[in-house]
């Protein structure tokens, strides 16, 4: 982890109606299901999702967001796509929380 101090007025934009991505990975073959939700925030979509999954199912947040070209992609908020072998330390710390949270709440 790094941390650094930081001038909070050096953004130039602020966004409030996200929409985020969320993954539900079912069953020992991890098959996928992804909705979008908006109108809402983390905290609601993190809640919602954990109540929706089953006791076999693993879930992940993304925000989803548009770069310059315009193009749809993603940015994990929660977890990682479980459809993706982990290559950074990083990603796999990520998974490690994922797994860890379904673990804890009964979901695996």
């Amino acid at each position: 982890m790094n941390i650094e101090e930081v001038d909070e007025r050096d953004s130039t934009w602020e966004q409030h109606d996200s929409i985020f991505r969320v993954y539900f990975a079912k069953g020992i073959d991890r098959a996928i299901t992804t909705v979008d939700v908006s109108d809402a925030t983390f905290s609601e979509v993190h809640k919602w999702a954990k109540e929706k999954a089953a006791d076999d199912t693993l879930i992940a947040i993304a925000l989803v967001g548009r770069d310059a070209r315009g193009l749809k992609g993603l940015t994990w908020l929660f977890g990682t796509d479980p459809n993706d072998q982990s290559a950074a330390d990083i990603e796999f710390r990520m998974r490690a929380e994922m797994i860890a949270e379904s673990s804890s709440t009964g979901l695996l």
